[in-house]
């Protein structure tokens, strides 16, 4: 197993990362009240290069089985066997409330975990959605657990998947933004309660795939099932656009240019700044938009097409039309999502915009993920195939839509969450890792 740098956290936090290594990741705990400051970690920025280095490392079984997940109720954790990370279970068949699986919308899109807030910016409110039951908030606080799980109100219920978003602002970390109703609103989760501020609400023809760039001024998403939206909060300008073959609209985070996309094999750049729209691209050979990342200034995704190791392909507005750049010759096999939740600024960058990291979950371990840097696991890259890390394996085996993992940061990259069916189980879960901070 690759080691773990721990100097930079508090004994909390190394004792962890030691006994997984020592006992193949035997360590786990029921949530417990705080018992002080040395549970917090020193650091605040999240570091991915503290993670081992990905290499294709195998799912740690027999550990995880012996954890026996399925049977552990919500805010039990754990550390991943492979990699010592902290994964806390979230939710379970009676918690928020009774259900017959629970978790989260999907890889990328939306923020469904808060910037952190509180002390130290240490606690991040969750979306939880489930089988039979409501939209459910609860609050998470790295090393302490869960607290406030609370149903979401009549007035704030998104009603389907991706149409809730945390804000992506530091200073509204309690903000989000929801489609309900025909409008889309602004909403406090701490005092859950619908609060409009500005030109808030918008009052149009909504229906799903909800994003919004890193300032909280655009936001975007589909109308119907082939007419995109964008609209300015600032400036209460609203623009739509409609093709026959749109599957998603991709808002790019730094917010001028959308990906129009059927998901795969065709798309057409959107330039809200002109309104202005490049000519449609299609090739079923060498295209592939899909299941991507929305970064800032690109979209990062894995080509299906390639052969195995497969390929990860960076796209991104060039001279009026969408450019690619093959960055790296691996990836996690072709079943596989993307996700650009996490907003890097250009000082964590160096004003390098192809040094973002986004994060990718494969649900594959077999004959076509043989050589591949991640198996069946979440991991991160660098934008130019400089860096690859692994997080965790989910062990999330032959998923349902709803089970696939679907790992997805939150904004500042502290915390991210994740499905699994722990193996097969019977049903799935939400889980939450916390990322090394430095």
């Amino acid at each position: 197993m690759a080691t773990v740098s721990v100097k930079r956290f508090r004994a909390s936090t190394i004792i962890p990362f030691a006994l997984a290594a020592a006992t193949g990741g035997l360590v786990g705990c029921l949530a417990v009240e705080p018992t002080g400051p040395s549970e917090v970690p020193v650091g605040s920025v999240p570091d991915p290069t503290l993670l081992p280095v990905a290499r294709g490392q195998a799912p740690n079984l027999v550990a995880y089985l012996a954890l026996n997940l399925p049977s552990r109720p919500a805010g039990f954790s754990y550390t991943d066997p492979v990699t010592g990370v902290r994964v806390w279970k979230v939710t379970s068949s009676t918690v928020p409330t009774p259900n017959s699986g629970a978790g989260h919308d999907y890889s990328d899109g939306p923020n469904e975990v808060s910037l952190g807030w509180g002390p130290s910016n240490n606690t991040h409110t969750i979306l939880i959605r489930g089988d039979g039951m409501a939209y459910y908030l609860v609050d998470f606080t790295r090393g302490r657990g869960f607290s406030n799980y609370r149903a979401l109100p009549a007035a704030a219920r998104p009603g389907m998947d991706l149409r809730f978003s945390f804000s992506s602002v530091a200073g509204q970390e309690r903000i989000a933004y929801v489609i309900n109703g025909g409008q889309l609103k602004r909403f406090n989760t701490a005092t859950m309660r619908v609060e409009n501020t500005g030109n808030f609400p918008l009052s149009t023809a909504l229906d799903g795939w909800l994003q919004q760039d890193k300032n909280d001024e655009w936001f975007v998403g589909l109308a119907d099932a082939q007419t995109a939206f964008a609209w300015n909060s600032q400036t209460n300008q609203l623009l739509t656009h409609s093709e026959s073959w749109l599957n998603e609209p991709r808002l790019e985070r730094d917010g001028r240019y959308i990906a129009l996309t059927n998901g795969n094999s065709t798309f057409r750049l959107w330039d809200l700044a002109t309104n202005t729209f490049g000519p449609i691209q299609s090739d079923r050979v060498n295209f592939w938009l899909g299941h991507n990342a929305n970064l800032r200034g690109q979209w990062v995704t894995t080509d299906v097409n390639a052969s195995a190791p497969f390929d990860l392909d960076r796209y991104y507005p060039s001279g009026g039309q969408i450019g690619k750049t093959r960055f790296l010759s691996n990836s996690a096999g072709a079943g596989v999502h993307h996700s650009g939740n996490w907003v890097q600024s250009d000082a964590e960058l160096g004003g390098d915009l192809d040094r973002q990291w986004s994060f990718v979950s494969g649900i594959d371990n077999n004959a076509f993920t043989a050589t591949t840097l991640w198996k069946q696991s979440i991991g991160l890259v660098r934008s130019d195939g400089s860096d690859a890390r692994l997080l965790l394996h989910h062990y999330s085996i032959n998923p349902v839509y709803f089970a696939d993992p679907f790992g997805k940061p939150s904004p500042d990259g502290r915390v991210v969450i994740f499905n699994s069916n722990m193996n097969g189980s019977g049903r799935y879960d939400l889980f939450v890792a916390e990322m090394p901070l430095r």
